[in-house]
């Protein structure tokens, strides 16, 4: 009786293991300057790999002791060509041998948005500023001298304001991936 008591007990792994990127998320725009992606894979019964294309990150000499592991972190570097989608296959294999597939979706954009820009010089050592921010993707924010412009991110962004001068100031566009071109408006 006790032995059919205990295969009552005993559980098989019934569960795959679980994958999710924390940083950057699937989809999202970025450029390539420090790129690393980093997730976690997470197992009732521990991890055996954690494979980004092909490549098992736990052979690396940095998950030294991980394998095994119910909650393994991780992060990767991915070869970026240039502007486009970086595409890469993501699995988690478990103990038991079972895996889980997660794809994983990049846009990078390495382009810097541009600017055009006019400064007319006013009475009292101020300035007026004018000008239209564009992108290939998306124009996220617009920085004159000390103001920081508020408007819903789009591709194109037209702005105009007065400001105090000191002398050292700058217009600072971003876009979304994270490009900037900044232009002196002396």
């Amino acid at each position: 009786m006790s032995a059919l008591l205990a295969g009552c007990l005993s559980r098989s792994d019934s569960l795959a293991p679980i994958i999710s990127i924390t940083n950057p998320k699937d989809g999202a725009t970025r450029t390539t300057e420090n790129l690393i992606i980093s997730g976690y894979a997470l197992d009732d019964e521990g991890i055996a790999a954690i494979r980004v294309n092909g490549h098992d990150l736990l052979t690396n000499e940095t998950y030294q002791g991980e394998q095994g592991n119910k909650l393994i972190f991780f992060r990767f570097q991915s070869q970026v060509l240039g502007e486009g989608t970086l595409n890469s296959m993501i699995e988690a294999e478990d103990v038991s041998g079972r895996v889980s597939q997660l794809p994983y979706s990049l846009q990078i954009d390495t382009t810097a948005p541009t600017l055009e820009l006019a400064v007319l010089p006013l009475s009292g050592g101020r300035l007026r500023v004018e000008g239209v921010a564009k992108d290939n993707n998306t124009v996220a924010s617009v920085q004159v001298g000390e103001v920081s412009l508020q408007f819903i991110p789009s591709g194109e962004y037209p702005f105009a304001l007065d400001i105090e001068t000191t002398g050292s100031d700058v217009v600072v566009v971003r876009d979304s991936a994270g490009n900037e071109t900044v232009r002196s408006l002396q």
